[in-house]
């Protein structure tokens, strides 16, 4: 018969099947017997291992192998940020926000990175005390990121306005105190103003490629002026007055001729004002007073020919002023007040036609006013009290038709005080004690204290001197009466 209907090979053939089948059962319980077996033994190892090795590393963030850590090492430093920089510091931990904890995020590619990086470095350099008063960051919320604070408009005034807050995930031109009015989104200014800042301003802040101001007035910032802030060649505004900044000027700083105005004053800054100052054409306001500068002032300040307001007072400065100061013809506003000025007014003073306020008050200068001095047609207010000049004040003094202050107190004027002085249809303040000024002052005067004058405050030595003597002037339109032996003042009844 066919062998498919042989009865012995279907016995066999059933029996190999078998066999078979016990043959595959056997090797996949050898294979599962055995895989368990080393599983055992795999974990055993790994117990083992986590009792004594080292444990291993936090993942790497993945924005550290896309370009953004390199790119912050070549912007301030791999001493400063690279792998073995000290840590903790403001600039790793400037890094480390912007690699893992900035919501925004920002590609290597980014234009933005720069600029982001440095204001986050601003804020770790300048929130030494974590005390800032405006919009500083909610590290534990960051939907928390709108904020109230107050900012100042073009004429000084305050007023509230929202912002976002520092290091939130906005973008950082709607951050308080940071401005980009281009259309390209860059910053060109900074301004924090009475913020409780503290700490020190980073260099860096320089590398921002076309930023324009930079004012932190009024908070507890220290340190040096950086040198490389007379760098930026797009700066035209520094106001780092009313902090506590120290050393001198950097030279770098008399380099900057795009800068429209300056102001370093209220702060420790010591040694002398350059002659290089000339170099800073482009000024309009210059500000130093407040702080311990010595020296004379240079003679090549006169060669800033659009300076219209500039502050030395409150300093150290010795000399005479310069004769050079007649070729700012531009000044509105000239402060020299508190120094150790000598020697006379110069009569160059004479071609300051603009000039509305002047101080020259508590300095050591001597000598008549010169008559020049009557050609400061838009003179508003002149203080020159407590210093040593002499001779007296001139009929001419008719032509400060805009005069409203005139406080000549404690010098050695001599001489009645000339009527007039009554043509002055502005003037509010005469303070012409402690003088030598005798005779008697025109009933005239009291005309001026009714409308449309306005005369608030006229004082003379019309008390008796020392006491008992006749006073030195009389005078009953007086407010008030002095006696110039005694130095002490009363209201004129």
């Amino acid at each position: 018969p066919p062998l498919y209907k042989n009865r012995r090979f279907r016995i066999y053939s059933i029996a190999a099947v078998i066999l078979l089948v016990l043959v595959v059962v056997a090797v996949v319980v050898a294979v599962v017997f055995n895989t368990k077996e080393q599983s055992t033994k795999i974990v055993e190892i790994d117990q083992a291992s986590l009792e004594t090795a080292t444990p291993t590393p936090q993942p790497t963030s993945a924005r550290w192998t896309m370009g953004v850590r390199e790119q912050i090492e070549e912007l301030v430093g791999v001493d400063k940020v690279g792998p073995g920089a000290k840590k903790p510091t403001p600039y790793t931990d400037a890094l480390d926000w912007i690699l893992d904890d900035d919501p925004m995020q920002l590609q290597k590619d980014s234009p933005f990175i720069t600029q982001r990086y440095l204001l986050a470095l601003l804020y770790f350099s300048a929130d030494r005390d974590s005390v800032w008063r405006n919009c500083p960051p909610n590290f534990d919320d960051h939907n928390d990121a709108e904020c109230q604070a107050t900012v100042y408009d073009q004429d000084g005034e305050p007023f509230n306005d929202t912002f976002y807050r520092m290091l939130s995930g906005e973008p950082e031109c709607e951050w308080y105190g940071v401005r980009c009015p281009g259309e390209d989104n860059f910053v060109r200014e900074i301004e924090m103003i009475e913020n409780n800042m503290t700490g020190t301003l980073p260099p860096e802040l320089a590398l921002m490629p076309v930023l324009q101001r930079l004012s932190f007035i009024v908070n507890d910032l220290t340190g040096t002026l950086h040198s490389e802030f007379g760098s930026m060649k797009h700066l035209i505004d520094v106001e780092f007055h009313y902090n506590y900044f120290s050393g001198t000027v950097p030279d770098s700083f008399y380099d900057a001729d795009n800068l429209i105005r300056l102001n370093i004053g209220g702060n420790l800054l010591t040694g002398t004002i350059s002659p290089q100052i000339k170099n800073l054409r482009s000024l309009v306001g210059l500000f130093t007073f407040d702080n311990t500068f010595s020296g004379s002032i240079p003679t090549e300040v006169g060669e800033l020919d659009y300076l219209s307001y500039t502050r030395w007072s409150r300093n150290l400065h010795s000399g005479q002023i310069p004769t050079e100061i007649g070729q700012l013809t531009n000044l509105i506003e000239l402060y020299l007040q508190w120094n150790k000025l000598t020697g006379p007014l110069p009569s160059t003073v004479g071609e300051l036609t603009y000039l509305e306020d002047f101080f020259i008050n508590n300095n050591e200068l001597t000598g008549p006013l010169p008559i020049q001095f009557y050609s400061m047609e838009s003179l508003t207010w002149f203080y020159c009290f407590d210093n040593s000049f002499s001779g007296t004040l001139s009929p001419l003094v008719r032509r400060l038709t805009n005069l409203e202050r005139l406080i000549i107190r404690r010098n050695f004027f001599t001489g009645t005080i000339p009527k007039q002085l009554m043509e002055l249809e502005n003037i509010t303040m005469i303070w012409a004690h402690y003088n030598d000024f005798s005779g008697t002052v025109s009933e005239d005067f009291c005309d001026l204290y009714d409308e449309p004058y306005r005369l608030s405050r006229f004082y003379t030595d019309c008390l008796p001197s020392d006491l008992t003597g006749p006073p030195a002037v009389t005078c009953v339109c007086c407010t008030d009466c002095c006696d110039t032996v005694q130095e002490t003042c009363m209201v004129n009844e």
